[in-house]
């Protein structure tokens, strides 16, 4: 398999399209005061969460055990 890098340029671009669903949905919410604009303000909220965890996952990490001294 082969391996995925990071890229900032596509995480951007991803950060910029939940801002767009989140703030659809807030201008949809408040011009028709419909609670189904709150679906894509939930939604957009979710997976900037998961985007979130993504990025910052590894610095909460803890650090890896010393290797086993096996003497045989």
């Amino acid at each position: 398999m082969l391996p995925l890098g990071f890229s900032w340029g596509a995480f951007f671009v991803y950060v910029i399209a939940l801002i767009f669903v989140v703030l659809g949905g807030f201008i949809g919410l408040v011009q028709s005061h419909h609670p189904a604009f709150l679906v894509p303000i939930l939604i957009g909220l979710f997976y900037f969460y998961l985007c979130w965890e993504a990025v910052v996952e590894d610095e909460d990490a803890p650090p890896a055990p010393p290797p086993s001294k096996n003497h045989g």
